[in-house]
């Protein structure tokens, strides 16, 4: 049945129904696994469409999805039958220099941030020239809102906090069509919830304002590959970097792929940058992983953070179909026993496609904020390993999920049993305690405050106590 989309006469944006011919593209998600049919997706141009689209939703007693960059692991930026409040098209960007600080919109991804603050904004301070970073990840295809509101772990991390970390005021849609700005005065605590939880179930965010991070133009990083077959070697000099979690300024993530990917052998990388000046970065590369040798592929040099950034995002590829399953180590987890379970278990994947990646979290600027500061709750772990199962064709599916099932199963011993919110297991059972822990009855509380009538509803928002 046609929906009667006269209510949203003046929509300023798209809307898309499954009888329009841009409504197929419209509906894929970076994991093309996920094959959702909304009723309606609501490409918003501002807060205005925005609110226009929850009371339509609202009217019409059908459920809401928000959708930013779509790279929900889920698929829960889409819903059967319902609305998808799309806010890819609000792609403001305020900049201000003097205060270090911008102003954005959902869609915007943290390379066009970073062009605008640091390749195209110098400034000089003791003879080094410096640009502003943004606190972004890998993915140039990611929402910053998303990446943010749950957590948001990148290279920057260690130095100077998590993504949520670096909010200093959120727009926000309520489930009444109101626009609510939230910050550490005005609803502090919708504040808190956002950050860590804010893709829960609370509204539709349409701006956020960031600090930003000084960052000189010329830094020390890259990557480098050695066989799997030293693997065991890396993980151990991997370990030993961050045992003691003294140089907050050291990030360097490790990664089981192949090279040359997708079709190549498989490899252990380790890739990033030092947060700091080339010439330190240098010395501190070496001291950490000069004992393993030249690598097969790639290496470590001088170069511009941007650059850096930009080759970093160019393997994930956007529209495979995917799972993702992966935990936070337990203190003496990654260790011998975890390194075996790794290799053998990425030397059995089906699709060349597929890889094993660690956040870096190791102590520094995120474990100096208490746990309950906000939302986010996984503040103490050293580490966080994803098992990543990507591949191309259906007739693919059932090994790959296979695979990373009992991957996953395999490496369970070694984990706490929480799991990073931004990589959400639709199937995890206790993902309230998994995902939020001791946070997540005050999260309750917020709920019932923000959205009493659960009107922003999906299998894994908060629920009203």
């Amino acid at each position: 049945m046609r929906l009667d989309l006269t209510p949203l006469g003046g929509f300023a944006g798209e809307l898309l129904t499954p009888y329009d011919p841009a409504y197929e593209g419209a509906r894929v998600l970076f994991n093309t696994r996920v094959r959702t049919r909304p009723a309606l997706i609501a490409r918003c141009a501002d807060a205005q469409d925005v609110a226009a689209a929850i009371k339509f939703a609202r009217d019409e007693n059908l459920p809401i999805a928000v959708r930013g960059g779509g790279h929900h692991a889920s698929g829960l930026s889409l819903v059967e039958g319902g609305v998808v409040v799309d806010v890819h098209g609000l792609g403001q960007i305020d900049f201000d220099p003097e205060a270090r600080t911008v102003t954005v919109g959902p869609g915007v991804g943290w390379r066009e941030l970073d062009r605008v603050t640091y390749a195209n904004h110098a400034f000089e301070q003791d003879g080094i020239q410096y640009g502003l970073a943004g606190p972004g990840g890998e993915c140039p295809t990611v929402s910053n809102a998303g990446y943010t509101l749950g957590g948001g772990y990148g290279p920057l991390g260690r130095t100077f906090g998590l993504g949520l970390d670096h909010l200093l005021e959120v727009e926000l849609v309520n489930a009444e069509g109101e626009t609510l700005v939230a910050n550490e005065q005005e609803h502090a605590d919708l504040f808190w919830a956002l950050r860590g939880a804010g893709g829960a179930g609370f509204g539709v965010v349409t701006s956020l304002k960031y600090r930003l991070n000084p960052l000189p133009k010329t830094v020390f990083g890259g990557w480098a590959a050695w066989p799997i077959s030293r693997a065991k070697e890396v993980f151990a000099a991997y370990r030993d970097m961050y045992a003691d979690r003294s140089d907050e300024r050291l990030a360097l993530c490790l990664l089981l792929t192949t090279e040359p990917y997708p079709e190549g052998e498989p490899v252990v990388a380790l890739y990033g940058l030092y947060v700091g000046e080339a010439a330190e970065g240098a010395a501190a590369v070496e001291q950490a992983i000069g004992g393993l040798g030249e690598p097969s592929f790639g290496g470590f040099g001088e170069t511009g953070y941007l650059d850096l950034m930009t080759v970093m995002g160019e393997e994930i590829v956007y529209g495979l179909q995917s799972k993702w399953l992966g935990g936070y180590f337990s203190e003496q987890g990654f260790a011998e026993a975890a390194f075996d379970v790794l290799v053998e278990g990425f030397r059995r994947a089906p699709s060349g496609f597929s890889m094993v990646r660690f956040d870096l979290l190791a102590g520094g600027a995120i474990a100096r904020v208490p746990a309950g500061a906000t939302a986010f709750v996984h503040r103490d772990s050293l580490h966080y390993v994803s098992a990543i199962a990507q591949w191309q064709g259906d007739e693919e599916t059932d090994a790959n999920v296979a695979w990373i099932d009992d991957f996953h199963e395999a490496l369970r011993p070694h984990l706490n049993g929480e799991v990073y919110q931004n990589y959400a297991d639709r199937d995890l059972q206790d993902w309230p305690t998994a995902y939020y822990g001791a946070n997540y009855a005050r999260l309750q509380q917020v709920k019932a405050a923000y959205d009493p009538q659960d009107v922003f509803h999906h299998p894994q928002s908060i629920r009203l106590p």
